[in-house]
């Protein structure tokens, strides 16, 4: 009798320390894992729709250019018109223009990208932008962002550059004040009266009714630092800021925009501040919850 409880005792410790080597994995691990994991459910669209991709005698390019908008732009465009080629017996494909976004942010079928070269070979074939969708903009799309897209490894790796003690598990707060709050030189700002509208009452409010870890990020360094000394409990990222679609743009602030992406990718919960693409596409990838006031 004693040897059964020893090895019960036994059994519920192991049990206990794989569930917490589970909740503390770092990033890096977390990516490896996600790599050798198989199909998600819900990936049967994407698997079904790449099997048949050679028969569609008719295609649509993806065309996104830098100053076509930022990270949250070039993937709803994306999903919007590879929604649109699914639901239509289209093949879709992705332009390669070469800018630092594709770098970072990859596709899992690389049969989806396509050269200048290429789309001229096309019989069939209509070039799309941003621009032709404005007046359709969805997120209800066929499958998950995570069955499309990967985040390179330079990503993962980035993570402890602008975050060094990332929580285990947390929830997060995103606030985009708009294009006329970067700090960068305007001449360089493409919409230069871009304002959010948003409520630091009912942000206040959220932040401290979760007493826990909050990651908060922002377009905004000095809101972001202001937010920081206000909220004791707020964990900020010590990224560069920059917009993606400006040209004067590091590569290193548009490293850090995608890892904070990714970040924003594997919260809990995302509370969106402000109307922003950005935390919307995040929470696509891996269907976390998004809640706005």
């Amino acid at each position: 009798m004693r040897t059964r409880l020893l090895f019960v005792q036994i059994a519920i410790t192991l049990i206990f320390v794989s569930l917490y080597c589970l909740s503390h994995r770092g990033f890096k691990e977390r990516w490896w894992l996600e790599q050798q994991r198989g199909p998600r459910e819900g990936s049967k669209n994407m698997q079904i729709y790449m099997k048949n991709f050679q028969t569609f005698d008719k295609a649509i390019v993806y065309d996104f250019k830098l100053g076509d908008g930022g990270i949250g732009d070039y993937v709803k465009f994306f999903m919007i018109i590879l929604t649109y080629c699914m639901n239509n017996n289209l093949r879709f494909y992705h332009k390669v223009n070469n800018i630092e976004i594709e770098k970072y942010l990859k596709l899992k079928y690389d049969a989806l990208n396509i050269t200048e070269n290429e789309i001229s070979k096309l019989r069939y074939v209509a070039i799309k932008t941003p621009y032709d969708f404005y007046n359709s903009v969805h997120y209800n799309y066929n499958t998950q962002l995570a069955q499309v897209f990967y985040f390179d490894e330079r990503v993962i790796l980035n993570v402890n550059s602008i975050l060094p003690s990332p929580p285990c598990s947390y929830i997060a707060v995103h606030l985009r004040l708009g294009d006329k709050f970067l700090e960068t030189e305007k001449n360089f700002v493409l919409v230069k009266n871009d304002t959010r509208t948003f409520s630091e009452e009912k942000m206040d409010a959220f932040i401290e009714q979760n007493d826990e870890q909050i990651l908060f990020f922002c377009d905004n360094e000095t809101y972001k630092q202001k937010m920081k000394a206000k909220h004791a409990n707020l964990v900020i990222t010590t990224s560069e800021i920059g917009h993606t679609s400006l040209s004067n743009t590091t590569n290193r602030q548009i490293l850090d925009a995608v890892t904070e992406l990714y970040v924003l990718s594997n919260s809990r919960l995302i509370y969106a501040a402000s109307e922003s693409g950005f935390s919307k596409i995040a929470s696509k990838f891996n269907d976390v919850e998004l809640i706005s006031p």
